[in-house]
């Protein structure tokens, strides 16, 4: 009977294990998605990605290294944002939610310009984590504010 309990507990603990491992990998995609629409991503949005996800997720910069070297080649490949944004929407509230977006948004003025592609990127991926348009436009004024593009 300890072995059972033993078990069940430890396959609870892979589960959420990877369950927060594909929220990670869910909003780091959609960075990079973010980095690389204008056709480039340099450094400083790899940086700026690196940072959000370690502070958002607590994890290590190993881990975020890790989990965007995974992820990389893949960026720009037209990632399917559905079922992203569905992760998303499934295992994190409204608030974290805007939050997100306010990452996206950062990553996104990292150059000081948003392009058309950039702002048809952001307006879909707020429809589709359901954000509304007024905390979607204060979420773009909070990424400039941290940026400091006031």
């Amino acid at each position: 009977m300890i072995e059972f309990i033993k078990n069940l507990i430890s396959k609870n603990e892979n589960f959420a294990d990877e369950q927060g491992e594909t929220i990670i990998e869910a909003v780091t995609a959609l960075l990079l998605e973010a980095a690389v629409i204008d056709g480039q991503i340099d450094d400083m949005e790899i940086e700026q990605t690196k940072n959000a996800i370690c502070s958002f997720f607590d994890i290590s910069k190993e881990n975020a290294n890790q989990t965007i070297e995974k992820l990389i080649g893949d960026a720009g490949s037209n990632l399917e944002f559905h079922g992203l944004t569905k992760q998303i929407r499934d295992q994190c509230n409204y608030e974290e939610r805007i939050h997100i977006l306010s990452m996206l948004w950062q990553i996104v003025l990292a150059d000081e310009q948003v392009d058309s592609l950039e702002s048809n990127l952001m307006r879909r991926l707020s429809g589709l984590l359901f954000v509304s348009d007024v905390d979607s436009g204060k979420a773009k004024q909070d990424a400039r504010n941290r940026l400091g593009l006031i």
